[in-house]
């Protein structure tokens, strides 16, 4: 790389030229070229701002002489335009929104992650030095407790159907264009909220033309708006039971826009004034240097987690305001273009089960929660293509939302003959052999799938005599809707009673079982009515018999993470770990030996300690594949990498206290 960060320009629109503008003040960058669909357009840019025209947007990806890219097109092509760039190996910049909604944010930072490759989304107000002293104001208290905030960002532009902002084909709409500032100040100032609320009036095109939310903290609220049709104050206001603090013209600061006022709660002010001399481009464009001077792969002024946090509320105002896009409906092809190849980016150790013609992956994706077709799509995606097979569902998880989910995600990606699928059924207070067909006719439905893989009896009731249950799940296996079946949260009693009843009637038993098993022994139930198979007399049974564990929690809920300084809260997804959980379920003093074991292992290994107690879970001697739930195609990875961790049997034992 030279001494100047060469830059590359995809598009040659308003933003690309401001940008180009302010590059030749930034401190680290220059431009080497820029391309356009119109080469005369491409040409005339360049003429204006240095480079060399292109017409060709592969091409500009194609050259060596690029160390960084910035992703000037319309909304409706970043998500292909960034998978190109990072299969081009060139750190990005990409214009907001990164995505149409959070299961393209998802993806691209995954991919991202996975190539080890810099993006970034541009959100620049953010990276001007005068936000950073907003929130260091606000986090001192200058202004006391916070009690409310409001923002706005709208202007007049006539109604023009073609146009991108109208265009609803491409992803027009003021919420995505301009309401992403006002979503994005709150956030960055106050913190993420609890809930969100909101309302859009749409244009005849169907695009929103004005838009309001309003953001739910606890004791008070943050109201947005925008419109692309109608004039609003463009600022930023935070109250405070001390004062307040206002930024007027906050989107574009720079030399001549660079004051914060602070009123106290005597109506004095306070003029708060940013001396820098470089323009807001060339600001942005710095941070990028700095970044790709230390080899970063991801920005601390707009992080992985920011982005995809803002696209996930991008998409609830969306939804509040009743604005669809095409993006949000699942498609043959990944979010790459391609159609989906099984084991693309890796593979996944496996293990046999007797009568399923299908290998099972040591690493078992949970999508309890999932909350949306592109979420669903972002996870399954990099799963199946990271080697994964088997997905866990349930027929209670989200009111039936996941198995539909799912489903939707198979038929769309015509993946489901390549797949083991795992649901779940009879859980209280509808745990009965009755329950088994009713449930599995909606399952299957839901799935759009004519069977399943593995099906388990989601809880057991041990006042039903064990026959009635092998009988119904026996029917359902002659019905050719069940391949193999199985309990989770079922004691190793009752699975041998069950087998031998089937073993003397000539019928199919329980090949499996799917209870809590993790490196942390579950001290007190997650929920009533759930069963560990933890303990030295269960983990000895599976021992003898070599029978088939598919643990749910397999990483104790995050237990091995630093969840003492991060905190958890169930905000997005009410199965989500608490704080409270981690102490009330996991948190004895022998479980925090463990951890501490693992935090030492792990540094000893270069791995991280959530990745040692999966590999603990998928090293046991007899079957094991563990449910994993994660977040984001990142945890996914880590999860996926555990699984190629192999630990000796004295490290198994060490880890578990029995040296």
């Amino acid at each position: 790389m030279s001494d100047k960060i060469r830059w590359g320009i995809l598009a040659t629109g308003n933003i690309a030229a401001q940008f180009a503008t302010d590059l030749k003040q930034s401190h680290s960058g220059v431009l080497a070229a820029a391309a356009s669909r119109n080469l005369s357009k491409a040409e005339a840019f360049c003429a204006e701002h240095g480079g060399e025209a292109l017409s060709d947007y592969d091409a500009l990806l194609a050259r060596d002489d690029i160390d960084a890219v910035y992703i000037a097109t319309p909304h409706d092509s970043h998500v292909a335009w960034t998978h190109k760039g990072l299969a081009a190996d060139k750190p990005i910049l990409c214009e907001k929104p990164l995505g149409l909604n959070q299961g393209e944010v998802l993806n691209l930072y995954g991919e991202a992650a996975r190539r080890n490759v810099l993006l970034v989304e541009a959100l620049m107000y953010l990276m001007h030095p005068r936000m950073h002293l907003a929130k260091q104001l606000v986090d001192d208290g200058t202004i006391g407790q916070v009690t409310g905030f409001s923002s706005g960002f709208g202007f007049a532009f006539p109604f023009t159907p073609e146009h991108r902002l109208y265009n609803i084909d491409r992803a027009g709409g003021g919420i995505l264009d301009i309401g992403i500032y006002p979503l994005t100040a709150a956030r960055y100032l106050i913190g993420e909220p609890n809930a969100l609320s909101g309302e859009a009036r749409l244009a005849p095109s169907g695009a929103d033309a004005e838009a309001k939310a309003t953001l739910s903290y606890d004791g008070f609220e943050a109201h947005l708006h925008c419109a692309i049709d109608t004039e609003l104050e463009w600022h930023i206001s935070v109250e405070g039971d001390k004062g307040r603090l206002k930024i007027s013209q906050p989107w574009h600061p720079g030399p001549e826009n660079n004051q914060i006022v602070v009123t106290d709660e005597n109506g004095a002010e306070t003029i708060h004034a940013i001396d820098d001399a470089r323009p807001l481009y060339a600001i942005e464009a710095d941070h990028m240097g700095v970044l790709l001077k230390r080899d970063a792969l991801t920005s601390d002024l707009v992080t992985p987690d920011f982005s995809i946090n803002t696209a996930y509320w991008l998409d609830r105002w969306r939804a509040a305001g009743c604005v669809k896009y095409a993006a949000d409906k699942l498609g043959a092809t990944g979010f790459h273009g391609a159609a989906l190849k099984h084991g693309a980016h890796g593979s996944v150790p496996t293990v046999a089960l007797n009568g399923l013609n299908k290998p099972v992956s040591k690493i078992v994706l949970g999508t309890d929660n999932q909350i949306d077709a592109p979420t669903m799509a972002a996870m399954g995606d990099a799963f199946f293509e990271g080697g994964g097979n088997c997905f866990d569902t349930a027929f209670i998880y989200s009111d039936g939302r996941s198995e539909a989910l799912l489903g939707e995600w198979m038929a769309a990606r015509g993946v489901r003959d390549e797949l083991v699928v795992l649901s779940k059924g009879a859980h209280p207070p509808e745990c009965s052999p009755e329950a088994v067909t009713r449930q599995l006719d909606q399952s299957l439905e839901r799935l759009q799938t004519d069977h399943l893989d593995i099906y388990c009896l989601h809880r057991d009731d041990p006042a039903v005599p064990i026959s009635e249950w092998v009988d119904a799940l026996n029917r359902e296996v002659d019905k050719g809707r069940i391949t193999l079946f199985g309990g989770s949260n079922w004691t190793a009693q009752r699975v041998d009673e069950a087998n031998e009843y089937a073993a003397a009637n000539g019928l199919q038993g329980f090949s499996l079982l799917s209870n809590n098993f993790s490196l942390a022994r579950m001290e007190d139930p997650v929920w009533p009515g759930c069963l560990a198979s933890s303990t030295d007399e269960f983990r000895d049974w599976h021992t003898a018999q070599n029978f088939p564990l598919l643990p749910w929690s397999a990483q104790a809920r995050g237990f091995f993470l630093n969840w003492e300084d991060s905190g958890l809260a169930a905000t997005r997804h009410g199965a989500d770990p608490t704080d409270d959980e981690m102490k009330r379920v996991w948190g004895s003093d022998a479980n925090l030996e463990r951890r501490r074991r693992a935090f030492e292992l792990g540094d000893k290994l270069g791995v991280s300690a959530i990745q040692i107690a999966l590999a603990y879970v998928v090293n046991q001697p007899y079957p094991c594949c563990a449910l994993v739930g994660p977040r984001n195609p990142m945890q996914l990875q880590d999860s996926l990498d555990a699984a190629q961790i192999s630990l000796t049997q004295e490290q198994v034992n060490w880890l578990d206290l029995r040296d």
